[in-house]
């Protein structure tokens, strides 16, 4: 009996302290209770905007096809996830793997996990201003940039005899920093080539050039319509894959009432009006004149093509031709000595 009565005051005494643990905890559940902590995915590297430099090659697909982004490449960073890293190029957002690539400017770190082998350093230097650019940049071309080209023979030694007065052959990969055109110098990033040339409004494509004598693969050429010079229309800022500008050619694809005598072109002989496009002479109606000379660490060539007009004037045919286009093309030195090197590999016969 006892131990009924007992068991019974031990039931009620647990029932009145739960009830009122119950009452406690509604009571003050929204005053006293403090927010959910938010626990951070350990799984998710946190990258604060900055900059990213490559430290294996990346393809990315771009407006015109693709194109591989080369190992020292720096790219800013927009945002990542734990995989990968969205980086802005060309004006375009691309998503790079978290792997292939190395954090810079900002105090955070990329962690792409364990990795049984380890980071690849960068072999060159990350494209960053510097006051002494000669040290910090150099051209980023494709393995196998000199490998032959099949044909091109003509354009190819063109091109050598118009550069090989001015510099000799060679493989020289610095030389950034030589002033090319207009607040534009050798290996400058071309978006701000383009700013520094009133450009940047522009609506631009990057393009492929597989013209004879230049580094096979590696080169492109960004096209822009204005004013330059007085009766330019067109300028090609020549790129490398690091999209750093290696050359300038201005483009007048119209010139009006220019004409020459058949006797002032006697002695045009050249086939090449337009290097970095490949354009030739079509047929023995044209005359094309080529001049190169070196200004400072600059060659520049000079391209004119002249289509003939016959007229008749008694009983006699008078020849006259009329300028179809001109081109102007600004080569740094460094750049040159590549083209020469490339352009002997590709006449070479073994």
């Amino acid at each position: 009996m006892l131990g009924s009565i007992m068991l019974g005051r031990l039931r009620k005494t647990l029932f009145l302290t739960a009830t009122g643990a119950v009452f406690c905890l509604s009571g003050n559940s929204i005053a006293a209770a403090p927010p959910p902590a938010q626990v951070p995915n350990s799984s998710s590297p946190a990258i604060t905007p900055g900059f990213v430099v490559l430290t294996q090659p990346v393809k990315v697909k771009i407006a015109y096809g693709e194109t591989v982004l080369p190992v020292g490449m720096k790219l800013p960073v927009v945002s990542s996830d734990a995989t990968s890293i969205r980086v802005k190029y060309m004006g375009e957002l691309q998503t790079i793997p978290i792997a292939a690539a190395r954090l810079e400017g900002s105090a955070a770190e990329v962690d792409p996990g364990p990795s049984e082998t380890p980071p690849i350093v960068p072999t060159k230097p990350a494209a960053v201003p510097s006051t002494t650019p000669d040290t910090q940049l150099q051209v980023s071309l494709q393995p196998g940039y000199d490998s032959r080209m099949q044909g091109g023979d003509i354009s190819m030694r063109e091109l050598q005899l118009l550069l090989s007065s001015h510099c000799s052959e060679g493989v020289d990969l610095s030389g950034s920093g030589t002033k090319i055109y207009n607040g534009v110098t050798y290996l400058m990033d071309s978006e701000q080539a383009a700013a520094n040339l009133g450009l940047a409004h522009s609506v631009a494509s990057r393009v492929p050039v597989a013209a004879p004598g230049f580094p096979k693969n590696s080169v492109y050429y960004i096209g822009y319509d204005g004013a330059f010079e007085g009766h330019f229309n067109r300028i090609y800022l020549m790129t490398d894959t690091a999209n750093k500008v290696v050359a300038i050619q201005l483009v007048d694809e119209h010139p009006k009432g220019r004409w020459k005598s058949a006797a002032a072109l006697a002695a045009a002989t050249w086939s090449t009006y337009n290097f970095i496009n490949a354009r030739m002479r079509a047929s023995d109606t044209a005359r094309v004149q080529a001049v190169s000379k070196r200004q400072g660490n600059i060659i520049v060539i000079d391209t004119q093509v002249y289509q003939r007009v016959r007229t008749r004037v008694g009983r006699k045919n008078v020849d006259r031709y009329e300028e179809q286009e001109n081109a102007k093309l600004f080569i740094p030195t460094p750049f040159a000595r590549i083209i020469l090197h490339c352009a002997r590999i590709g006449l070479s016969k073994t």
